[in-house]
C-alpha cells in the first residue's frame, strides 16, 4: 500500500493552515476546495490501513488469554516431563542393580559348574567301579564303612550341587527376563520423553509466535493512537484557524457595517439638513403666501363687511358667519421592527437516535478521550443544523470522513463528522433544521452513525449541555 511521506502530509496541511486571514467567504471556499482532493487521498489511505488492521489482527485481550492458557499447558507439560525423567532415572538404577545381580549369579554359576566338573571328572576317573567291587577288592575291610559313607556323601553333594546349579541358571534366566522388561519399559519411557519434548518445543514456538503477534498488535495500536492524535491536532488547528478567520471576517464586516452606518448617518444628516432647509424655505414661502392670503382675506373681509353693512343698512339682514375647516394632525410614523438575537437555549439534536459514545469517555483502542458524542443512525439519515449560522468548512478531513463546521454564534461552533455526503458549501448561511449532509458508514465509529462536536472559543464542550436528546 502506498503511503504519503510526512513532508507531503505537512505540505497538504499547510495549504489549509496558511489561508489568508482577510479572505472573504468565497475565497476561503475556493482555497479549501483546491485542497479537498489531496485530503481525500490521505483519508482514503488511512481508511484502508484502519480496515486492514481491524480485519487482520486480534485484540490484545484475546491474545493475552491465549498466552495465559498456553503458559498453563507448558507448566503442566514440564511437570509431566519431570515425572517421566524421574521414572527413567529410577528404572535405570533398578536396571543397574539387576545387571549387578546377573553378574553375581553368573559368577556363582561358573563356580558351581567348576565344582561339578571336578566331581564328574573324579567319578570318570573311577570308571565302572561299584561299591561291591570296592568291598571285594579292599585289603582292609575296616575302611569299607568309611568309603561307603564318603561315596554316599559325595553323591548327595553332587545332587545338591546339580539342583543348585539348575536353580541358579533358572534365576539368571528370570533376571534376564526382568532386565528385558525393564529395558522395554525404558525404551517406552524414552519415546514418551521424546514426544513430550517435541510437544513442548512446538508449544513454545506457538508461544513465541503469539508473543510476536502481541508485540506487533501493540505497535500497531500505538501507531493508530498516534494517527488519532494527529487527526485531533489537525481538527483543532483547522477549527482554530477557521475561528480566527471568521472573527477577522466579522471584524471586517463590522467595520464595513460601521462605515456604512456612518455613511448612511451622514447621508441622513445631510438629507435632514437639506429637508430642514427645504422645510424652512417652504415654511417661509408658505408664511409669505399665508401673509398675502391673510392680507387678501382681510381686504375681502373688509370689503365684505362694508357690503354687509351697506346691505344691513339697506335691508336690515343679519350678517353671515365664516366657517373655517378643521386642522387634521399628521399620523405618527410606524415603529421599525427589531432584529431577533440568537439565544443559547436548548437546541434540537442533529439526528434522532441513541447516544452511543459520550463526551469525555475513553476510546476502546486507547489514546484520546472522546471530544464529542456519537449518535447511532442508519446510513443516509439526514443530518440537520441545530441552529442558524454560517458554514465555515464542508469537505473531507483525515480521521473524520466528510465534515461540516457551522459558526452558530460569535465563539460557538457545531461540528458534524463522519458524513457520507455534504449538502452545504463554505460561506452559506443555514437555518435551524437545514440539511447539512447525511450519515456515513463505518469509519472510526465502528457502527453507522454521526459524530457531533461543539466548541466554545475553540475548546471542546459537552454537546449535551446545548442540545436535548
Amino acid at each position: 500500500m502506498l503511503l504519503l511521506s510526512r513532508p507531503r502530509v505537512g505540505a497538504l496541511l499547510a495549504l489549509i493552515l496558511l489561508l489568508p486571514a482577510g479572505a472573504e467567504a468565497a475565497t476561503l471556499q475556493e482555497k479549501i476546495q483546491n485542497s479537498q482532493k489531496k485530503l481525500e487521498h490521505i483519508h482514503e489511505n488511512l481508511g484502508q490501513i484502519q480496515a486492514h488492521l481491524a480485519a487482520g489482527q486480534k485484540t490484545q485481550a484475546q491474545l493475552r488469554v491465549e498466552i495465559s492458557a498456553l503458559d498453563q499447558r507448558v507448566v503442566a507439560t514440564q511437570k509431566k516431563l519431570a515425572g517421566i525423567q524421574q521414572q527413567q532415572h529410577s528404572a535405570q538404577a533398578q536396571l543397574a542393580e539387576l545387571r549387578v545381580k546377573i553378574h553375581a549369579l553368573q559368577a556363582e554359576l561358573s563356580q558351581q559348574k567348576g565344582i561339578l566338573a571336578r566331581q564328574l571328572r573324579g567319578a570318570y576317573m573311577l570308571g565302572g567301579v561299584t561299591p561291591l567291587a570296592v568291598w571285594l577288592q579292599t585289603e582292609r575291610p575296616g575302611e569299607l564303612g568309611r568309603m561307603s559313607v564318603f561315596y554316599e556323601s559325595l553323591a548327595r553333594a553332587r545332587s545338591a550341587l546339580i539342583v543348585k546349579t539348575q536353580g541358579t541358571a533358572q534365576q539368571i534366566r528370570k533376571t534376564r527376563h526382568e532386565v528385558q522388561i525393564h529395558e522395554t519399559h525404558l525404551a517406552q519411557l524414552a519415546q514418551q520423553v521424546s514426544a513430550q519434548e517435541q510437544t513442548l518445543r512446538q508449544q513454545r514456538e506457538v508461544h513465541a509466535a503469539l508473543e510476536n503477534q502481541l508485540a506487533a498488535r501493540i505497535a500497531a495500536d500505538k501507531t493508530k493512537i498516534a494517527e488519532l492524535q494527529a487527526n485531533a491536532n489537525i481538527l483543532n488547528g483547522l477549527v482554530s484557524r477557521l475561528t480566527v478567520q471568521f472573527r477577522h471576517q466579522e471584524e471586517v464586516a463590522r467595520a464595513k457595517a460601521a462605515a456604512e452606518a456612518r455613511r448612511k448617518a451622514a447621508a441622513a444628516a445631510a438629507a435632514r439638513r437639506a429637508a430642514a432647509i427645504s422645510a424652512q424655505r417652504a415654511a417661509a414661502a408658505q408664511h409669505h403666501l399665508a401673509q398675502e392670503r391673510q392680507a387678501e382675506q382681510r381686504a375681502q373681509e373688509t370689503e365684505r363687511a362694508r357690503q354687509v353693512q351697506r346691505a344691513a343698512n339697506a335691508q336690515k339682514q343679519p350678517p353671515t358667519t365664516v366657517v373655517r375647516p378643521p386642522v387634521i394632525a399628521p399620523a405618527p410614523a410606524p415603529a421599525l421592527p427589531t432584529t431577533p438575537i440568537v439565544g443559547h437555549g436548548n437546541y434540537p439534536p442533529p439526528v434522532t437516535g441513541p447516544v452511543t459514545a459520550r463526551f469525555g469517555a475513553p476510546r476502546v483502542t486507547g489514546g484520546l478521550d472522546w471530544q464529542g458524542i456519537t449518535f447511532q443512525a442508519p446510513v443516509g439519515t439526514k443530518v440537520r443544523a441545530i441552529a442558524p449560522g454560517m458554514v465555515l468548512y464542508a469537505g473531507p478531513l483525515r480521521g473524520y470522513g466528510q465534515i461540516v463546521i457551522v459558526q452558530i454564534a460569535h465563539s460557538l461552533l457545531s461540528i458534524y463528522g463522519h458524513l457520507g455526503a455534504t449538502d452545504v458549501h463554505v460561506g452559506e448561511q443555514v437555518s435551524t433544521g437545514r440539511q447539512v449532509g447525511s450519515v456515513g458508514s463505518g469509519g472510526e465509529l465502528g457502527n453507522d452513525g454521526l459524530y457531533f462536536e461543539m466548541r466554545n472559543a475553540g475548546r471542546p464542550v459537552n454537546p449535551l449541555d446545548y442540545i436535548h436528546n
